[in-house]
C-alpha cells in the first residue's frame, strides 16, 4: 500500500497513508524521549513474545465457481452474471461471496496476491494470484491493527489504547515473521499515521506524539526493524502523505482529503509540509499554508509535489518543484479537491464532472461531465482509491457501471452493473486490479475474474 508506491501507478506516486479496512480505526502509536530538541525514539527489536501467529488451516473468504453454483444467490449470481458479460479485461469469474452489505469483505491487490480482510476481526489472508487459495493466513492479536505491504513485506501493527504499539514484518511468500518490534507509546483512535518503503527496504513511518501538533518521522531497518534515524517534526501538519521525492530527498505533510471538505478548518497556518533527506531526516525546506487553510498532497510526480489547499479564499490546485518552490498554480473549476496523480495527469473530481490537468503545467486537459439528475458515483467513493488498469488508465465505479478512463484524454469504456429496484444492492465499494485478476467489491457481494 503506501510503501509500494516507490514507482508503481497507484494511489498515489511515492507513499501515502496507511491504508485500513474501514471497519479498523486508522492509527498507530508515537514513541519518543526528546534530548536537547533531538527526539530518540525506542525501538525493541527483541519483543516476547510477538503473538500474531499463522492460522494452521486457513481458510478462503471467497468461493470458487463450483461453490457459487451449488450455494445460489440471486444477488452474487447477477453480478458474476454482469461481471462474465463485460468485455477485457474482464475474463472469466474467478471466485465471488455474496454478504448481507454492511462492507464485510475488503480486497487489496499486492505484489504477492490478493490481500483478504473480513469483519469481526477475523485472520488476514494472502490469496495466491493464480489460484486465489489462501497462501497464509494470519490471525492479529489485537482487535485493532493497521498495515502496509510492499514486494515481498507484509508490515502488521498491533495497536492499543493502553499497551505499547507492536510493529512485525512478515514474508508475503510464505507468511514467516522477519522480524518484531515495539515501541514505547500506546495509541490512540483516530490518530493520523503514514508510511513508506524505501528503495532498499526499510520503513518510513509518521507517527502522533504526546506533544499536540507535532510528527516523529522514523526510519527503520527493513531487515531488522531497527531504528536508523527520527526526528521530532511540527511542520508536516497531520503527515498524511509520506514518500520519497528523489533519490535524496523524502517528503512528508499535509492532511486528509476528507478533511478539506469540512465546514470550518482548524489550521493555524505555518509550515505543514517538510522535506527531508532519507539518509539522515535533516530538514531541507518547508513549505507555509496561509490561516484557515489546509493542504492535502495528492502525490508525487518527477521530483514534482502536486498538492492541493482550501481556505477562505477559495481552493487552489499547484505543484512544487524538489527544491519546494512553486512551479504553477491553478484554480480547479467547480471548487473541485477531490484529486488523484496518475501517469502525469491530475484528475479532479466534483459532483458534476471529472477533470484532467498536466502535473508539468497545470494546463486543463479535458473535462467530462457527468450525469447531474442522479447519484453517479457510489456514496463514500474517493478517486484517489481507485486503482490503475495500467499507466494511463484507473478504474472508477459509478451507481450502474465500471468505468475505465483514459486519463490522457478522459474517454472511457464503461462496464454495466445489474440494477434493481433498490438503488445500492450493487454499488461497488471497493475495486481490484492486478495483473492477473479484476474484481467488484459491492453493498451484496463481490466477484473477481481473470484478466484478460
Amino acid at each position: 500500500m503506501s510503501s509500494r508506491e516507490r514507482a508503481r501507478a497507484g494511489r498515489r506516486r511515492a507513499g501515502r497513508p496507511l491504508a485500513l479496512p474501514g471497519w479498523w480505526v486508522a492509527a498507530f502509536a508515537a514513541f519518543l524521549l526528546v534530548v536537547v530538541g533531538v527526539v530518540v525514539v525506542v525501538v525493541r527489536t527483541q519483543v516476547g513474545p510477538c503473538r500474531d501467529d499463522l492460522v494452521d488451516s486457513p481458510r478462503d473468504p471467497l468461493l470458487s465457481p463450483a461453490q457459487m453454483k451449488a450455494q445460489p444467490d440471486a444477488r452474487l449470481d447477477a453480478l458474476a452474471g454482469a461481471v462474465t458479460a463485460m468485455s477485457p479485461p474482464f475474463g472469466d469469474v474467478a471466485a465471488g461471496v455474496g454478504y448481507d452489505y454492511d462492507q464485510w469483505l475488503h480486497l487489496y491487490g499486492v505484489e504477492g496476491g490478493v490481500l483478504a480482510f473480513t469483519k469481526n476481526n477475523a485472520p488476514v489472508t494472502l490469496l495466491d494470484p493464480s489460484t486465489l487459495e489462501p497462501r497464509w493466513s494470519l490471525r492479529p492479536d489485537s482487535k485493532r491493527i493497521a498495515w502496509d505491504a510492499s514486494g515481498d513485506r507484509f508490515l502488521l501493527l498491533d495497536l492499543s489504547a493502553k499497551d505499547a504499539t507492536r510493529v512485525s514484518a512478515y514474508d508475503t511468500g510464505d507468511g514467516h515473521r522477519v522480524w518484531c518490534a515495539e515501541v514505547d507509546q500506546e495509541n490512540r483512535s483516530g490518530d493520523p499515521v503514514s508510511t513508506a518503503f524505501l528503495e532498499d527496504g526499510d520503513v518510513l513511518t509518521a507517527l502522533p506524539e504526546g506533544d499536540p501538533g507535532r510528527i516523529t518521522v522514523s526510519r527503520l531497518s527493513g531487515r531488522t526493524g531497527k531504528q536508523v534515524w527520527s526526528r521530532s517534526l511540527a511542520t508536516v501538519a497531520r503527515a498524511d502523505y509520506l514518500g520519497p521525492l528523489t533519490g535524496d530527498l523524502v517528503v512528508a505533510g499535509g492532511t486528509e482529503e476528507f478533511r478539506l471538505g469540512e465546514q470550518t478548518a482548524d489550521s493555524k497556518g505555518g509550515a505543514v509540509l517538510t522535506a527531508f533527506d532519507a539518509a539522515d531526516g535533516k530538514q531541507a525546506w518547508t513549505w507555509s499554508a496561509e490561516s484557515g487553510a489546509l493542504l492535502h498532497v495528492v502525490g508525487v510526480d518527477s521530483g514534482r509535489v502536486v498538492a492541493v489547499t482550501r481556505g477562505e479564499g477559495g481552493v487552489r490546485l499547484f505543484a512544487l518543484s524538489e527544491a519546494g518552490k512553486e512551479l504553477w498554480s491553478a484554480v480547479p473549476e467547480d471548487a473541485a479537491y477531490e484529486a488523484t496523480l496518475r501517469d502525469g495527469v491530475v484528475v479532479t473530481k466534483s459532483a458534476s464532472a471529472l477533470h484532467g490537468y498536466d502535473s508539468a503545467t497545470g494546463k486543463l486537459l479535458w473535462k467530462k461531465t457527468v450525469p447531474a439528475d442522479r447519484t453517479y458515483f457510489p456514496y463514500g467513493f474517493s478517486l484517489g482509491q481507485m486503482p490503475s488498469l495500467d499507466d494511463g488508465h484507473v478504474l472508477v465505479p459509478t451507481t450502474t457501471a465500471l468505468v475505465a478512463l483514459d486519463v490522457h484524454d478522459g474517454s472511457e469504456a464503461t462496464y454495466p452493473l445489474p440494477v434493481d429496484g433498490v438503488s445500492t444492492t450493487y454499488w461497488p465499494y471497493q475495486l481490484l486490479a492486478t495483473p492477473d485478476l479484476v474484481g467488484v467489491v459491492t453493498n451484496t457481494g463481490a466477484v473477481v475474474a481473470r484478466r484478460e
